[in-house]
């Protein structure tokens, strides 16, 4: 299957500090292929409870309205301001589960109750020792943007966004899962747009970020470059 994207590097910096580097191959493909995603609902018959479904879909229908007619349409074939966090989001997001087989979790703006724009964490995941990670995706057209999405994970952390964050996101995770992010065992997904610096130099770069140091002694560090 061509998802229009190709994952290109896949490299373990420690045993729990992973690093991939994801490279659109076909852009209109890609960008077409994240709309679908992020407009398909079918996520919402794993729960069993019709006001739990019901309460979602009413909650997510807005954000896809926008999404698809202000954001991402059928025909679009670039990177926008706009749709360029979504693009390094979904695909980060979607790379994790399928290349770890990680829990598959919508993206946020999908479920919270914020239309756009929520001041939470960006998409969720999590790993096979029940830690929960929490992901944030950055876009900038200039420049690698590693620093800005490395930056606010720290700064959710500080604020104890992990914390507040478990009332949305409480019906996606088990209990052990919630319990450990209780006691900060956690992990963390940074998500960011990558020029043409080579991976050893951005990798380099990455782990003399003073927020890299400040979060590399948790459960597990997801590092996603997208070269868009």
């Amino acid at each position: 299957m061509n998802d229009g994207y190709l994952i290109v590097d896949n490299l373990e910096i420690e045993p729990h500090i992973k690093f991939l580097r994801i490279n659109p191959t076909d852009l209109q493909l890609t960008l077409k292929n994240i709309l679908d995603s992020l407009t398909n609902l079918s996520w919402l018959s794993s729960f069993d409870k019709d006001y739990i479904r019901s309460s979602y879909e009413e909650r997510a229908k807005p954000t896809v309205e926008h999404i698809s007619t202000k954001i991402i349409q059928e025909d679009a074939n670039e990177v926008t301001s706009s749709s360029g966090e979504y693009i390094v989001s979904e695909l980060a997001r979607l790379s994790i589960v399928n290349q770890f087989n990680y829990l598959d979790v919508p993206l946020a703006e999908l479920f919270k109750k914020k239309v756009i724009n929520n001041h939470g964490f960006d998409f969720y995941s999590k790993n096979s020792n029940f830690n929960i990670l929490f992901g944030e995706a950055k876009y900038v057209a200039s420049q690698n943007a590693y620093g800005n999405a490395l930056g606010q994970l720290a700064q959710f952390y500080n604020d104890k966004q992990h914390i507040t964050d478990i009332v949305d996101i409480q019906n996606f995770f088990c209990e052990t899962s919630k319990e450990n992010c209780y006691k900060g065992e956690i992990g963390f997904i940074a998500a960011f747009s990558s020029k043409t610096t080579s991976t050893d130099l951005l990798i380099k770069n990455i782990k003399s970020n003073a927020d890299y140091i400040a979060l590399q002694n948790f459960k597990e560090i997801i590092l996603v470059a997208v070269n868009i």
